[in-house]
């Protein structure tokens, strides 16, 4: 296996040197080229050594690590965002299905996002979704902000706005679009429940993740029902109902 090329951008030393223990520790196809602790050194690095991984601190003392991403736009080089668990930044993150490692690191995060990059190194998928996050970053409408749809044929990006519910279906969820479309993607309800905007998306059911723009009326009952834009009915659970009809009263 040909060795990775690795930038650490990391402006806390401690941190930058449990890193790179764990990878000569752990990750032995990994060589680290330079540690970088700001933004402008973070770009000099990465024009200097042309690596084939960047861990990538957010929180840097000239700016945010999304800089560093901003001036590679093009370049498919693989990023491993790190970061402490509350950042704000995490849910854009994994909208994008870019990799992360949470402080303090994990050995078995480290080795599985390493041997991710090993798989998918220099990738256009990658690229994909690096230019997916920066336009999320830019757009300031939260329900034009696209969110990767991992489906057997590879990943699909669809904006949020277009989502008109979605399905559980064992461990994989039904994405119902407005376009008609019905896509499958491996991945369960709850992950998108949690990444989902909640100002839009609602869970009405154990198996319904709704977008509250695309109800048309809700019909009382036990529960009750919801009567879409294209006129499909979703129950509502017993248990859920209380919190829906709170939102969807605001």
């Amino acid at each position: 296996m040909n060795p990775l090329k690795a930038v650490i951008v990391e402006d806390e030393k401690r941190s930058a040197d449990v890193l790179k223990d764990l990878l000569a520790k752990y990750c032995t196809n990994v060589q680290v080229a330079d540690v970088a602790e700001t933004v402008e050194k973070a770009i000099e690095a990465i024009v200097k050594h042309e690596p084939d991984i960047v861990f990538l601190d957010i929180e840097l003392p000239d700016g945010s690590g999304f800089k560093v991403i901003e001036a590679f736009p093009h370049d498919s080089l693989s990023v491993i965002f790190v970061t402490a668990y509350e950042h704000y930044a995490i849910k854009a993150i994994k909208i994008c299905a870019l990799d992360y490692l949470l402080k303090p690191l994990d050995m078995d995060d480290l080795i599985s996002a390493v041997n991710k990059v090993s798989t998918e190194k220099r990738s256009p998928d990658m690229n994909k979704r690096k230019e997916v996050f920066l336009n999320n970053h830019r757009q300031k409408s939260i329900l034009e902000r696209k969110i990767a749809l991992p489906t057997i044929e590879g990943l699909l990006f669809v904006c949020q706005e277009d989502i008109v519910y979605c399905e559980a279906e064992s461990n994989y969820t039904n994405f119902f679009l407005k376009t008609k479309e019905k896509m499958l993607v491996c991945k369960p309800l709850n992950y998108f429940e949690e990444i989902l905007d909640p100002e839009y998306f609602c869970r009405t059911h154990q198996s319904f993740l709704v977008n509250l723009s695309y109800i048309k009326k809700y019909v009382k009952g036990r529960g009750g029902y919801l009567i879409m834009n294209d006129g499909t009915k979703l129950e509502i659970s017993v248990r859920m109902k209380s919190a829906f009809l709170e939102r969807f009263s605001k």
